[in-house]
């Protein structure tokens, strides 16, 4: 199996294409990746050099196209413009077959904010991409911002209020039309647990796992490639959250006290709990 991976390349911070190739191999898929930057280091860290690839996605796809080359998995994540979201989307058009499943990680904002490169525009082409999906990753934050709604009220909400909302705003992303949502990162009454809110053929879940209330750059990028990974192995959407959730915090427990919070977990030697 090949998996095209969009998403961009950092030398230190073990998350994006780094997480996208490492898992999706021990998982025995071939990653494919296509990088929209590259850094020294991811965002996380004090300094990094960075360099922006705006405009090597066409190149890719003209050339894989020539190559006819056929894939079993798209999977895309940060995206550095609205220019650099509408070539991924045209990437999707060009090599979505029936037999693709493509994976859209909607990176835009976190805990009720948006990051530096949102835009209206960026928005409008990733809600575009979400259309051509099988299977989106927002966390909270990304599903208010592709449903249109008001985060500050939504960011409130707790316990059962917030998962009926999540629902809510699932379906109407997506999850009416038969997509996989999967919401990450939820946090729940009970301290010390998160949830990951997975909605498949108009079913809804929340699988839990335990927190230790520190942020890890990557979590997201796990979770989605081994999320994509066990879909493309045959498994339900139930089971591939239950297995990026365990790998993450095994990963995160392992950290080395000293690493940087924001750093990226320490997950090599937890790559084999997914080869089963």
């Amino acid at each position: 199996m090949k998996v095209a991976a969009i998403n961009d390349l950092s030398g230190f911070g073990k998350c994006s294409l780094v997480a996208d190739m490492t898992v999706l191999a021990a998982m025995g898929i071939q990653c494919c990746p296509i990088p929209t930057a590259v850094l020294s280091a991811q965002t996380g860290y004090p300094s990094y050099f960075f360099k922006d690839l705006t405009g090597i996605i066409p190149e890719y796809q003209t050339k894989w196209h020539e190559q006819g080359e056929k894939f079993d998995g798209i999977i895309t994540g940060f995206m550095m413009s609205s220019k650099q979201a509408g070539n991924s989307l045209e990437f999707i058009r060009e090599f979505k077959s029936s037999e693709t499943k493509v994976l859209v990680d909607p990176v835009m904002g976190d805990d009720g904010k948006t990051y530096r490169n949102y835009s209206n525009e960026l928005l409008e082409i990733i809600r575009e991409m979400v259309k051509e999906a099988d299977i989106i990753t927002p966390n909270l934050t990304e599903l208010v911002l592709l449903a249109g709604e008001n985060p500050d009220r939504i960011m409130g909400l707790k316990g059962d209020d917030l998962i009926e909302e999540i629902y809510r705003l699932s379906m109407l992303t997506g999850g009416d039309k038969g997509k996989t949502v999967a919401v990450t990162g939820i946090p729940l009454l009970k301290d010390g647990v998160v949830g990951n809110f997975i909605l498949e053929n108009g079913e809804r879940k929340v699988v839990t796992s335990g927190s230790n209330g520190v942020h890890y750059s990557g979590t997201g990028d796990l979770f989605a490639a081994v999320f994509l990974g066990e879909i493309l192995r045959g498994g339900s959407a139930y089971d591939a959250a239950e297995i990026a959730s365990d790998f993450i915090r095994t990963s995160v427990n392992d950290t080395p006290d000293d690493m940087p919070p924001r750093a990226g977990v320490e997950y090599e030697k937890n790559l084999k709990m997914l080869i089963r």
